[in-house]
């Protein structure tokens, strides 16, 4: 699963923008993602979005402020995707625009503690928003995945995993 994260996050750097905005990406790897938590458990969740942001770093991008963004974004992502999962039990849709908001804050907060720019949290004006869409979006996308999966798929990978 965290091969398939890598792939797509690599297919949506080939895709033209959605939006004009720099910074607004789909999200393809969110897709991942979720079916992981909704499929396996939040320990699986949580290892395949770390493992996706190190083999980018290491492949990729480095460990620059790139990667910081992108820790710190996935950090806070994880943090109250889980936190939502476990206590609250939003839908998929809620869950997906609350993981991508909450992605925009991490990168913003890395930036402003690199660059000593607090600043950039205007830009949540703009971010803010495309985020919340792009996450409903992925949301939508992961309703129709997981729903045309067989339940027995589900159960016989949670017998398989005892």
């Amino acid at each position: 699963m965290a091969a398939l994260s890598i792939a797509l996050y690599y297919l949506e750097s080939l895709i033209p923008p959605l939006v004009p905005v720099p910074g607004v990406k789909l999200g393809l790897a969110n897709l991942i993602f979720l079916f992981v938590l909704y499929y396996y458990d939040g320990p699986s969740y949580l290892f395949v979005v770390i493992v996706k942001v190190l083999v980018v770093a290491l492949i990729g991008q480095g460990f620059g402020i790139t990667f910081l963004m992108s820790a710190f974004g996935s950090l806070l992502s994880v943090g109250i995707t889980l936190l939502l999962y476990y206590s609250v039990k939003p839908s998929i849709f809620a869950l997906s625009s609350a993981s991508s908001l909450f992605h925009v804050l991490g990168q913003l907060l890395a930036y402003a503690i690199f660059f000593e720019n607090f600043y950039i949290y205007s830009y949540l004006a703009i971010l803010g928003p495309l985020s919340l869409g792009m996450g409903a979006l992925i949301g939508l996308l992961d309703y129709f995945l997981i729903s045309r999966l067989p339940q027995s798929f589900r159960t016989e990978e949670k017998k398989r995993r005892r």
